[in-house]
């Protein structure tokens, strides 16, 4: 699956660290400013390059200036995501990153 993000600039992680055990996430960054934390790590991703976080990696993404971004990720990853969104209680997050197979680090 394939998500076209335009994400703000923002100073802080636009994730918390989190893990997915059975799939990879990819980062395809188009424009603007892109960094990738993995495994304790911080990596720039510039305009045209691609930043692949390894099944089982703790990661998250920032982008202080703005980007445009495509994220390629399992249907697993995307449910995850917009159930992220979604206005669960604490039991049902919990059962979403469970059915996942991701977790908070």
């Amino acid at each position: 699956m394939i998500r076209d993000w335009r994400l703000d600039p923002y100073d802080g992680d636009q994730a918390p660290l989190h893990i997915h055990h059975a799939g990879e996430e990819g980062f395809i960054c188009l424009d603007g400013e892109l960094e990738v934390f993995v495994d304790g790590v911080r990596e720039r991703v510039a305009p045209g390059e691609f930043f692949v976080v390894p099944r089982g990696s703790p990661h998250t993404f920032a982008s202080r200036g703005g980007a445009h971004v495509l994220a390629v990720m399992s249907l697993e990853i995307a449910e995850l995501i917009d159930g992220l969104h979604a206005d669960l209680s604490a039991d049902e997050l919990s059962a979403l990153w469970s059915r996942c197979r991701s977790s908070l680090a």
